[in-house]
Parts: structure tokens; C-alpha cells; sequence
């Protein structure tokens, strides 16, 4: 049976473990659904009864509980349980199974230039001139278009298109689908619109009508930091002129979209569906919850917080929590929820004020 002993997990998490710490452990499950050889994740007491319904010998428990009053073996503690989940998660990760070495479907230019350890699935595309480092693995259907350079401990998984001249660090992790270092969506019209026309009046004339659209190509690309990760059908569009850019440690959810010319900056969360207008300015360790849109040539300073759903159409100062559409503080948006929904109550008064006035009217 394969699999780590309590003890290896403790240390690898770098938390106290109590009783027989030779137990042998295969995999993690849910406490009521956990097997003798799993190891529960109980770490909140709301799991107690759970776990006592599950036939698991040893659990990652909360912080001071009583792991033989449980009917434990063993026992891991977690005082802080999201973060040793991250550390459990890491070790008992099942990553696609990729053979080791390249299999014979994959099409690699003899340009290209291939680290030491690599794992192609079938059908792999590898362009001309492309650089990729060490242990990279690439499941199968993926293509990486030509002059393209990846750092080392690449892991893309099914399905995903890198494009031309696109840069991307060390410890890359890419989910299946995703497009980077698409074309940019920009395009102009012949002479002055609709959209100039919306923009300066707020109307728009028969005369301003487009008839056409001109494509401006990107000539761009998309530069990725180290340890980035990216979701599953995310786009990431290449810049006009300069390169789109993602800084280092920054995580992109699925459906996530990052128009041209846009800079990420470093160890971001943007959430699925998150959606960045092009040439918008997103500074350090920005949170942008799910379906927040941002509009083009906006500024976003380090260390903010959008809640999901924020219509960020403005520049954003740092260290700020925003929500809302149009966003603005959090408390300010609040407030106005609030009175928004006081507003049937208070349009209830103002008619039966009306009653009054009316039926009073001529009176004395």
C-alpha cells in the first residue's frame, strides 16, 4: 500500500501530530465518508459528528480537540485549517498522468528547444524557435506557437493555446483551454463614429453610424511572471504595440478575460469571470472578486478589494474595499443598498402623505 505516514504529513505541514504516528495513510476524504486507510479532514468541531460516522484512524482535527475522545488512532492539528488544506492538497495532488518523455504524436519544429525531463502527451504543437524548460509538462492537444519561451516546471494542462512570442516564467501552472497571447480586440472606424459622438454628447446621429470597423493588429505580446497560474478557458489577449503583463505569484480564475495592453501586477486573485478592459492598470496584490468588469484605461492601486460584481469604471486609490456598480467604498455602497430597499416603504408614505393632503385641501 502506498501512501505517507502520519508523520511525513505532519512534516511536510508543518504542524503537531499526536498518537500512532507510523499509520500509514493513502489519500483525504470527507469525515463521514472517510476509510480506515484516508485520512479525514475534520477541521472545524462542526465536523465532530461526522467524523464519528466515518470509519477514518486518523484526521487533520482543530486546534485543542480531544482526537481519543474522537475514536482517533492519530491526529493532526490545524490551527489554520484553509492553510494546512493548502499544504494536504499539494501533497496528495492527482495531476494528469502524463508518460514521461514525448510521445511520438507530438510535432516539435526542429528549432525549438526542448529542458532536460520533459512529459508531451499526444498531439502536442510545438513552434518554431520555442524555448522550454526543465520538467515542463504539456498534456495532450496543447500548442505553443513559434518564438514562444517557458521557464521551468511548466505544467499546461489539455487543450491550451499559447501564442507567438509569448513569455512565461518559472512554475507555470495553466488549466485546460485557455488561450494566451490571442489577437487584442481593437478596431477603429474610417472617420469619426458613434462611439467618439456617445462619448461627447451622450446622443448619436445618423452621420455618426459606423459602416465599418478596421482591424488594429496587435504586434505585441503577453509577458507571465514566475509562479503564475491561469484557469480553465481564461483569454489573455497580446498587446497592440507593448506587451500585455501578469506579475509574479498572480492566480487567474476560469472564464477570466485580460484585454491588450493590460499590466497585472504581483501575487493578484482574479476571480472567475472577472473580465479587464484594454490598457487598464491593476497594481499589487489586488483582489478582484467574481464577475467584477473593468473598464478600459482605468489605474487600480495595490492592495484593493473588489467584492464580486463591481463595475470599476474609474481610477482606484490603494488599500481601498469597493463594491458596487458604479463601485465605490464598500460602506458607501452599502448604505445605498439600504436605502434602496427602503425605498418601497418610503414611497408608501409619500402616497398616503398625498392622501392626506389632497383630502385636506380647501379646509379651514
Amino acid at each position: 500500500m502506498t501512501g505517507y505516514t502520519i508523520k511525513h504529513i505532519a512534516d511536510a505541514l508543518g504542524a503537531k501530530a499526536q498518537g500512532d504516528l507510523s499509520l500509514k495513510i493513502t489519500t483525504v476524504n470527507e469525515p463521514q465518508s472517510a476509510s480506515s486507510s484516508e485520512l479525514a479532514l475534520a477541521m472545524d468541531p462542526s465536523y465532530a459528528e461526522a467524523l464519528q460516522k466515518g470509519n477514518a484512524r486518523a484526521a487533520i482535527i482543530w486546534d485543542g480537540a480531544d482526537w481519543e475522545a474522537l475514536g482517533l488512532k492519530a491526529a493532526i492539528f490545524a490551527p489554520r485549517s484553509r492553510y494546512i488544506l493548502s499544504g494536504v492538497s499539494y501533497l496528495f495532488e492527482k495531476k494528469a498522468q502524463i508518460n514521461s518523455g514525448i510521445h511520438p504524436t507530438c510535432i516539435i519544429d526542429p528549432t525549438a528547444k526542448i529542458g532536460k525531463n520533459p512529459s508531451f502527451g499526444p498531439f502536442v504543437v510545438i513552434g518554431a524557435d520555442v524555448i522550454i524548460g526543465d520538467n515542463a509538462c504539456i498534456a495532450s492537444h496543447s500548442s505553443i506557437a513559434e518564438n514562444s519561451v517557458i521557464g521551468k516546471n511548466a505544467f499546461i494542462y489539455q487543450g491550451v493555446r499559447i501564442g507567438a512570442r509569448v513569455e512565461i516564467g518559472d512554475d507555470f501552472i495553466c488549466q485546460p483551454n485557455a488561450v494566451i497571447g490571442s489577437d487584442g480586440f481593437s478596431f477603429v472606424t474610417p472617420k469619426p463614429g458613434a462611439i467618439e459622438e456617445a462619448r461627447n454628447t451622450g446622443t448619436i446621429v445618423k452621420g455618426t453610424q459606423a459602416e465599418s470597423f478596421v482591424r488594429i493588429n496587435s504586434m505585441g505580446s503577453v509577458i507571465i511572471g514566475n509562479t503564475v497560474e491561469v484557469g480553465a478557458n481564461t483569454a489573455i489577449d497580446r498587446g497592440t504595440i507593448s506587451s500585455t503583463r501578469i506579475g509574479n505569484g498572480t492566480k487567474v480564475d476560469n472564464l477570466v478575460h485580460i484585454g491588450h495592453n493590460v499590466i497585472v501586477g504581483e501575487n493578484c486573485l482574479l476571480c472567475g469571470q472577472v473580465g479587464i478592459a484594454g490598457s487598464s492598470i491593476i497594481g499589487d496584490r489586488v483582489i478582484l472578486g467574481g464577475k467584477c468588469g473593468v473598464a478600459d484605461h482605468v489605474t487600480i492601486g495595490s492592495d484593493v478589494i473588489a467584492a464580486g460584481k463591481s463595475g470599476i469604471s474609474s481610477n482606484v486609490p490603494p488599500k481601498r474595499v469597493i463594491m458596487g456598480d458604479p463601485a465605490v467604498k464598500m460602506a458607501t455602497s452599502i448604505e445605498s443598498y439600504k436605502a434602496v430597499r427602503r425605498l418601497p416603504r418610503l414611497v408608501a408614505k409619500v402616497a398616503a402623505l398625498e392622501k392626506v393632503v389632497f383630502k385636506n385641501k380647501g379646509k379651514g
